[in-house]
């Protein structure tokens, strides 16, 4: 019986031990892969895949029994045939050794072949091998016996049966008796030999016409064909939709990664607005001579009062200088943190 064959269409890498069904096909057992059929505990392919397993061993296994029951038959019909072979040799075994046995009293009596004596016993021969049932009726007499024949019998049967026999011819006759069961075997053994031959040439014919296990075997194909077509699509269906998660997931985390950026960015500004605040405090002068500029014009108290803050201001510049510095150098640091951190995401 040949194997099926198919294939499902799996990706190798969505497969992992390989079991050999009732067919000695591979099947692919699945721990990982597409959406929900490796997720959760219910697996459409393994049901489709069992399911047209089981119609297709349904169907070999049912035509394989039934070529059993013929195949059985066939060889219970060659038994036969082999009992009525031997049953047909030992029976013309048994008329041979019957003939030599009549030919050997011949000679031991010394009895002409051409002699009354011996005609008479190949007529009473006839006479006695012809059924009781053919005796009753003269007209089927005659498929056994010609008339002359037949009468001469009657003759010698009025002479009296077995008194008026010479002792060759009783003796002949006495072995002669077992000719006909011989005779009835040989013909049983003849007609059960040619019925037996005739059925398991019947057999062979009706065999060549059907091709039973032949057309099991495309049928339960052309199932597993099919269920692997349908796998294919429901693997397909699957990849398509195990495709569209994974582009909805990287749009969001595009998106999350966008917003990162952006308040990274607003956090880099922030911080270069503050250095830009501490620089000024640690030039006083800078800021002195930008203010001037910005703030010239009729009131003379704004600029006295400035300028009063600016000589209080020399007082302390040393310790405010110091102050700042620490303060800039910490907020550089977090600064080159900030975009490390944002050259690495872009990496």
């Amino acid at each position: 019986m040949s194997s099926i064959n198919f294939f499902t269409g799996v990706n190798p890498a969505f497969s992992n031990v390989q079991k050999a069904d009732v067919f000695g096909r591979k099947q692919r057992s699945f721990d990982s892969g597409p959406a929900s059929i490796l997720n959760g505990t219910f697996d459409p392919i393994a049901q489709k895949r069992q399911t047209a397993q089981k119609r297709a061993y349904k169907i070999v296994s049912d035509a394989y029994a039934g070529d059993k029951k013929i195949d059985d038959d066939v060889q219970n019909r060659r038994g036969l045939i082999e009992h009525y072979e031997r049953m047909y040799g030992e029976a013309n075994q048994r008329l041979k050794e019957i003939e030599e046995g009549k030919e050997a009293l011949r000679q031991e009596y010394n009895i002409d072949p051409d002699s009354q004596e011996q005609k008479d016993l190949e007529i009473l021969e006839k006479y006695q091998n012809v059924p009781d049932w053919a005796k009753a009726d003269e007209k089927t007499m005659e498929l056994w016996m010609t008339p002359e024949e037949l009468d001469r019998a009657k003759e010698l049967h009025e002479q009296g049966y077995g008194e008026g026999y010479t002792e060759y011819q009783q003796r002949v006759l006495e072995l002669d008796k077992g000719v006909a069961p011989q005779k009835e075997k040989l013909k049983d053994a003849l007609k059960g030999l040619i019925e037996e031959n005739g059925a398991i040439r019947g057999i062979a014919l009706e065999r060549l016409k059907y091709h039973h296990m032949v057309d099991a075997q495309l049928e339960a194909d052309d199932i597993m064909e099919k269920a692997s077509d349908e796998i294919k699509g429901i693997l397909m269906d699957e990849a398509v939709d195990h495709v569209d998660e994974k582009f909805e997931e990287e749009i969001e985390e595009s998106e999350e990664k966008k917003e990162e950026q952006k308040e990274e960015e607003e956090k880099l500004e922030e911080i270069k607005e503050r250095r830009e605040e501490l620089e000024a405090l640690m030039d006083p002068e800078k800021a002195q001579e930008e203010h001037r500029h910005s703030d010239d014009g009729p009131d003379t108290i704004l600029g006295d009062g400035m300028t009063e803050a600016m000589l209080k201001m020399d007082s302390v510049k040393e310790d405010v200088k110091q102050q700042v510095a620490d303060m800039v150098t910490k907020m550089k640091l977090v600064a080159e943190d900030v975009k490390g951190i944002k050259v690495d995401e872009l990496l």
